[in-house]
């Protein structure tokens, strides 16, 4: 155990406190009495099974516990069973803004209620986790990883501006919950791992989307045609949508970045042409696909294993060629191209076309 001196309320300048691979401990400290704590992080406690009243108090004469609280994260507790929640008049973290909980196996039961202040929700790895989350009015971003069926309320998704959801249970939890709340602000999604036939609800995306990321969800069923979605302008396909033989891009009119990746069925991209505010595109692993028409605006390519599209390429087909050959940036993943892109385009490497990085969980 620790010392009953660390988490004293004397500490009163004390803002920021790491604790981590401290395996023999099987109780944290009382901590919650630290008046100007901020940011609190606790990793590797891997005797710990439960965390509760004695996390927030050392004694019975203060209120507010975690009072200036705006961070804390739990990481890599093994054992680590239940989160106690403390019944007091005053509901701790008051001002808890990011709670990032990762790597705990074994936690099951409930996380705090309710937390006022909550922006950002990141669970990740926690697969007996089966609770509903927290109430948090204002919530901004929420990712949840893994197998745990954590469940979000409807008024989860009132505010959320990113929404990061992997697993099938998750994925099926968020297009139900859509059906009946749809999402006013919601600019970034990312679904992942999820085999079950889905759809959005009522055949479109929340028109506030901007970026929209799908991997390995072989049966979602996209909306490729119905209204317009205007404010749309990043588009990741990664294995997913099988159904899809061919995209009908004009309802996305202000697309810039598109990435389709692992698409065993997909023969042709022919309206793509009218993306005339497409700039950055990618095309990997798509074996069937033969056919192409790029917008004239489209400033980057990167061409990997699509061998029939990569042959025509090869060949400069007067189909496709005229409208690949103004390109400035141009990287095709075949060897010894006859008479390569014209002298003007510039053959880039990935490094050189990143222009999707934001496709990590990583909360910051």
């Amino acid at each position: 155990m620790f010392p009953d001196w660390v988490g004293h309320f004397s500490y009163h300048n004390m803002t920021k406190l790491w604790l981590g691979r401290c395996k023999n401990c099987w109780v944290v400290p009382s901590l919650g009495q630290l008046p100007s704590l901020e940011s609190l992080f606790i990793s590797e406690f891997n005797m710990v099974k439960k965390i509760g009243g004695e996390f927030y108090k050392a004694d019975g004469t203060h209120h507010h516990h975690f009072r200036s609280l705006k961070y804390l994260s739990f990481e890599d507790m093994g054992c680590w069973e239940e989160w106690e929640p403390y019944e007091c008049d005053d509901a701790p973290f008051p001002q808890l803004e990011v709670l990032s909980i990762r790597k705990c196996p074994k936690l099951r039961g409930d996380l705090p209620t309710f937390l006022p202040s909550l922006k950002q929700l990141m669970i990740e790895g926690c697969s007996e986790l089966g609770c509903y989350l927290p109430r948090a009015p204002i919530l901004r971003h929420l990712g949840i990883h893994g197998k745990q069926e954590a469940r979000m309320r409807e008024l989860s998704l009132s505010m959320l501006e990113t929404l990061w959801v992997y697993g099938e249970q998750q994925v099926e939890y968020l297009f139900d919950a859509m059906t009946h709340t749809r999402p006013t602000s919601l600019k970034v999604l990312s679904i992942a791992n999820c085999s079950s036939v889905v759809s959005f609800a009522g055949d479109s995306l929340p028109p506030s989307l901007e970026e929209l990321y799908m991997y390995d969800c072989k049966n979602v069923e996209f909306p490729m045609q119905y209204q317009q979605h205007h404010s749309l302008h990043t588009l990741v396909i990664d294995n997913s949508c099988d159904s899809l033989t061919s995209f009908a891009f004009p309802v996305f009119p202000n697309l810039t970045s598109l990435r389709i990746k692992r698409r065993e069925n997909l023969t042709c991209l022919e309206e793509m042409s009218e993306l005339h505010s497409l700039r950055y595109l990618s095309i990997e692993l798509c074996p069937k696909l033969h056919s192409i028409r790029l917008p004239s605006f489209l400033r980057q390519l990167w061409i990997r294993e699509c061998p029939l599209l990569g042959e025509r390429i090869e060949r400069k087909d007067p189909h496709i060629w005229p409208s690949i050959s103004h390109i400035p940036y141009i990287s095709v993943d075949l060897k010894n191209i006859p008479n390569g892109p014209t002298s003007s385009n510039r053959i880039l490497n990935l490094e050189d076309l990143n222009f999707i990085c934001r496709n990590s969980m990583r909360v910051e």
